[in-house]
């Protein structure tokens, strides 16, 4: 089984040829529409099936994809199909983001609600963030309606937990 590990090895290899040909984005882009085609789970056994050759994998996925994924991205897949590990590309593309955004001093950070939040307030939660992690900050949100109310914010390895389930947790706790 491929690790994480793997992906960021692959990853920050890819980060280095991008950064030398200044084409960080049109791999964001490349490395996407790959993992769009491994969302296909005909594409995906296709890709990892050990028993295709090599040769016929080349000339199908090069045929599937055309132009519309660059020479040196297909080269990617291929390479991780000819090692029976295709399946690791969302996780090289993920790991590739984190290189890319690191690169620009971006952090990411994912924002959980109990219900879905307007622009406004996300605008207002980027804000707090960006204060606290001290860099430009992305926020992603997505809602879990089982925490109640307030938020959870996790940047990088911190978790900001100020979800009423969490609180009233603590209040039984303190109470018993």
């Amino acid at each position: 089984m491929p690790s994480k590990a793997s992906a960021k090895r692959y990853a920050q290899a890819v980060f280095e040829i991008a950064l030398e040909s200044d084409e960080l984005d049109g791999w964001l882009e490349d490395l996407a529409g790959l993992v769009r085609e491994m969302g296909s789970q005909e594409f995906a056994d296709f890709v990892d099936a050990p028993q295709v050759s090599i040769e016929r994998k080349t000339d199908l996925v090069r045929g599937a994809l055309g132009d519309a994924i660059g020479p040196m991205a297909v080269n990617l897949l291929l390479v991780l199909a000819s090692r029976g590990i295709a399946s690791l590309l969302p996780n090289v593309a993920e790991e590739y983001q984190q290189f890319v955004d690191s690169h620009r001093g971006v952090e990411r950070a994912e924002v959980v609600t109990a219900v879905q939040l307007d622009q406004k307030q996300l605008d207002e939660i980027s804000s707090l963030l960006r204060g606290i992690a001290g860099k430009d900050v992305t926020v992603t949100d997505s809602v879990e309606p089982e925490i109640l109310g307030g938020l959870i914010a996790r940047i990088g390895d911190r978790v900001i937990d100020g979800s009423t389930r969490t609180r009233l947790q603590q209040m039984r706790k303190s109470l018993a």
